[in-house]
């Protein structure tokens, strides 16, 4: 397609738009190298810079993944998870068929900060244990997990490899403790130096984080986390409740109150 230099449309929205019609179309299979920006610069006779706005926006669809020293990739199936279920990284990775590991990046037992203590309703002499993890699936680095967890209600498991064994296995298989209620947030960010090195994607690429507070049965504060997810292989969903039974709790529609 021709870019229209009339047109009110960015050139870059314009091959955004071609571009996205080639993949959805089935063009591309799961898995094949895309084009290079000395490619696509040369098919539509453009700048460098203009290409890479148009390619942003895939990426930010989630339908491309740029692999370090080799390219960009077609990326259509991503690791489902239902936003309202609670459930750890090594059994949502199994319900997909992959499988999980862990690095351990800190293990910490320390006084948190007054954010955390509120977070999690210490008090000033409580502690926590804070523990950093990259998490994988079939060896494909996935999650950054910090984790905060009440010292009292997590100690007995300090002596496990938190690098071999789920913590939520080990916590119904070794304790008492059954998890309840858990509130969660879902913000979108840009990745940093950090996420570079250890997610492997490029500075400024889309990624969520999930920040997530978890009270036990009893209603006493377990665990605060702030988990960096690659938005391009993971997603959440949700199902929300119908129309008619959210609108029955809040009134009439509003055009039923109108005269006109």
């Amino acid at each position: 397609m021709p870019i229209d230099t009339k047109s009110m449309v960015p050139r870059y929205f314009q091959i955004f738009e071609e571009l996205y019609k080639e993949i959805t179309e089935g063009n591309y299979k799961e898995g094949d190298k895309f084009p290079s920006d000395t490619e696509l610069v040369k098919k539509y006779d453009v700048s460098r810079g203009t290409i890479r706005e148009a390619l942003k926006i895939l990426f930010q669809r989630g339908l491309l993944v740029r692999k370090q020293g080799k390219g960009s990739f077609i990326t259509y199936s991503k690791i489902e998870q239902d936003a309202k279920q609670l459930m750890g990284f090594t059994e949502l990775m199994k319900s997909h068929g992959k499988e999980p590991s862990a690095k351990i990046l800190e293990i910490t037992t320390k006084i948190p900060s007054r954010r955390i203590q509120s977070l999690l309703h210490l008090t000033e002499d409580d502690k926590v244990v804070k523990i950093q993890r990259l998490r994988f699936g079939d060896k494909e680095p996935l999650i950054v997990e910090r984790s905060y967890f009440s010292f009292d209600l997590f100690k007995d498991l300090l002596k496990f490899d938190f690098e071999k064994e789920s913590i939520y296995h080990l916590l119904y298989n070794n304790t008492d403790i059954r998890l309840g209620e858990a509130k969660q947030t879902i913000e979108a960010i840009a990745a940093g130096q950090r996420e570079n090195e250890l997610l492997k994607v490029e500075h400024g690429t889309p990624l969520l984080l999930i920040k997530r507070i978890i009270k036990t049965m009893r209603g006493k504060y377990f665990q605060y986390s702030e988990d960096v997810y690659r938005s391009d292989k993971l997603v959440f969903s949700t199902v929300t409740e119908s129309y008619d039974e959210f609108h029955n709790e809040l009134g009439l529609p509003l055009y039923l109150n109108s005269k006109d």
